[in-house]
């Protein structure tokens, strides 16, 4: 079995080597200007499962742990860290979604919503998908009539466009975003996440880890279009369309058709 064939962008890489805290945390520290003591990591084989709504599988979740007299550590702060090569037309609504998820996870435990922390949903893309020339967007809630008064709701979303690294001033969010667009080791950081791409390249666990997620996606996408099939045929029964013709157009028997 040969190496895997993909680079930091791809989803698999990103959340491997974005898993290892280390990394998470600087990249943390550096993009957002702040200062982090202890993080723990949930990676994306961890699923938020709601029983009432749609499940969500984040790619790299970050929990601060706040060290407290007693030597119980307390919950800080959130991160979601995402890497979106794809522009699927919803992420600024998905990215509220997020949000959501991530404060009944913190609140599920019984907490009240003044122990809510800040929290951050972080995506790197590619392209600008507001198409407003930035290189970096950065979000938080305001008031509409006057922008300087905030609601405070300590939640902020940033879009990062990786491919206009070279608008970005700030050093080390430009090298984050230069080595994502090119490739290109400048720094030690970058270094240390480019030889992690290497390892897991090579590494027979991750390939099959992998090929096992390029299988799951697969049935995922068949099913999928299964249940898009079987949509449109009782649509199309419903309407009226001769049996005949829509098994023809859709694949389904007519017996099938009329089960739905």
């Amino acid at each position: 079995m040969g190496s895997l064939g993909v680079d930091i962008t791809d989803n698999f890489m990103f959340v491997k080597v974005f898993s290892n805290v280390d990394v998470a945390k600087d990249f943390l520290q550096d993009v957002l200007k702040i200062s982090i003591e202890k993080i723990t990591v949930v990676t994306e084989a961890t699923t938020q499962e709601d029983p009432f709504h749609k499940s969500v599988r984040f790619d790299v979740l970050a929990r601060e742990e706040i060290p407290s007299a007693d030597g119980k550590a307390n919950a800080g702060r959130q991160f979601d860290i995402e890497m979106q090569v794809e522009n699927t037309g919803e992420l600024p609504k998905r990215a509220r979604y997020y949000q959501g998820m991530c404060d009944l996870d913190a609140l599920a435990k019984g907490g009240d919503y003044e122990e809510l922390q800040e929290q951050y949903i972080l995506f790197i893309c590619p392209d600008d998908i507001f198409h407003k020339g930035k290189s970096i967007y950065r979000f938080q809630n305001r008031d509409e009539s006057d922008h300087e008064i905030l609601l405070n709701d300590l939640c902020y979303k940033n879009f990062y466009i990786f491919n206009k690294y070279a608008n970005i001033k700030d050093e080390a969010t430009r090298e984050y975003m230069q080595y994502f667009a090119t490739k290109k080791c400048e720094s030690k950081k970058m270094e240390r996440i480019h030889e992690l791409v290497e390892k897991y390249r090579k590494d027979p666990a991750a390939k099959k880890a992998y090929m096992t997620l390029e299988q799951e996606l697969n049935i995922r996408e068949k099913k999928g279009a299964e249940a898009k099939n079987k949509e449109l045929a009782k649509g199309f029964r419903d309407d009226g369309i001769p049996l005949e013709i829509i098994s023809k157009r859709t694949g389904l028997s007519p017996e099938e058709i009329k089960a739905l």
